[in-house]
């Protein structure tokens, strides 16, 4: 009976976005001075749609509030990713070459730069450099999930640059509300700090 009791609280726990957002990982601390020289969108995949692709709810959302950043702020945008484990041959099949397409549509004066190579968090950080160095920028607003914030903060830092965090919030905003999209954020925690532990191991 306190077995099953015990169960019962943690499963309830799980739906709460306030008891949820407790396990994300630790955000770095600040770092660097100056405004931001470009808006930086990270992809977070593709969906199979018949004969081609769409992007993920969630690249979706990345996206949106990219756009909304770099047009509040002035800013232009380079948005970041390949095709799942490969290099596409045409950049405008890759995440990033359709990220533009929709970035385009929604603010049609976007001032726009794509990244296309990338199939890993730790690649769009060092791809995205690469192409920022040579233009003479070394600041960046970032834009991810908040779950993934802190590995991309660290990957982009470790390239020199100075990087801010644009975080997108994908829990719901009813902190005390059970919510099945809270319960669905576990297992995508779960691998972040996953995926911290075997970045540090590897990269940091």
């Amino acid at each position: 009976m306190l077995i099953t009791a015990v169960v019962g609280v943690a499963l309830v726990g799980a739906t709460l976005p306030v008891v949820v957002r407790q396990f994300y990982p630790p955000a770095p601390a600040p770092a660097g001075q100056g405004e931001p020289g470009v808006v930086v969108v990270l992809g977070a995949g593709r969906h199979r749609q018949g004969d081609g692709y769409r992007l993920t709810a969630t690249g979706l959302r990345r996206l949106h509030r990219g756009v909304e950043e770099a047009r509040r702020r002035n800013l232009p945008l380079l948005l970041s990713g390949g095709a799942e484990d490969r290099v596409p041959r045409n950049p405008d099949d890759s995440e990033a070459g359709m990220m533009a397409v929709e970035a385009r549509r929604l603010w049609p004066g976007a001032r726009i730069e794509i990244e296309p190579a990338s199939r890993s968090t730790w690649e769009n950080a060092v791809n995205s450099a690469a192409q920022l160095h040579r233009r003479g920028i070394d600041s960046v607003l970032l834009v991810t999930d908040r779950v993934h914030q802190p590995r991309a903060l660290l990957s982009f830092r470790r390239q020199g640059l100075t990087a801010r965090p644009a975080a997108v919030d994908t829990l719901p905003e009813a902190a005390w509300v059970p919510s099945a999209g809270a319960l669905a954020e576990v297992p995508v925690i779960w691998r972040e700090w996953a995926a911290l532990i075997w970045y540090r191991i590897r990269y940091f």
